[in-house]
């Protein structure tokens, strides 16, 4: 399948596992594709599970944080513009 890679290569890539990107699809924060029982995630989706591994790792987001940040934000995904949509969301709450 042009365009896509086996999970276990994309978790190898990004330094994580397999389980914690299946973990974010469950979540319904990225995409794949399941082909003959192997998962499949097209590059897009590679990209976009970087960002929430970064928003896991670095930024040490809650689930209902990254959520919040994916419904807000469309690519190219913007680091700066995380805490300014944090913030923007609990101001909007009080």
């Amino acid at each position: 399948m042009p365009g896509y890679e086996p999970i276990t290569a994309v978790a190898a890539s990004l330094n994580t596992t397999e389980e914690k990107l299946r973990d974010f699809h469950r979540k319904g924060w990225i995409q794949a594709v399941n082909r003959k029982d192997v998962m499949f995630v097209s590059s897009d989706q590679r990209y976009r599970a970087k960002y929430i591994l970064f928003l896991c790792d670095t930024k040490h987001l809650t689930p209902d944080q990254i959520q919040l940040v994916l419904d807000t934000q469309r690519p190219p995904y913007s680091a700066a513009e995380v805490d300014e949509i944090l913030e923007r969301n609990a101001t909007a709450k009080t």
